[in-house]
């Protein structure tokens, strides 16, 4: 069963996009992690899943 369904999300600050189209799914019982280099959206993705900032799509 599926748990989280993210489909094309994305988020611009202005000119800057922090987030770009990105897609994923996580079912029931998996363990995820966000994994990337300082400045590549993990803050921002989780902030959205979370309801704390609003996308601009997806």
């Amino acid at each position: 069963m599926t748990a989280i369904v993210v489909d094309k999300l994305t988020k611009r600050f202005g000119d800057l996009t922090a987030v770009d189209c990105i897609s994923f799914e996580i079912k029931e019982g998996e363990i995820f992690g966000l994994l990337g280099p300082n400045g590549a959206g993990k803050t921002t993705t989780i902030s959205m899943l979370s309801t704390l900032l609003e996308p601009t799509s997806g």
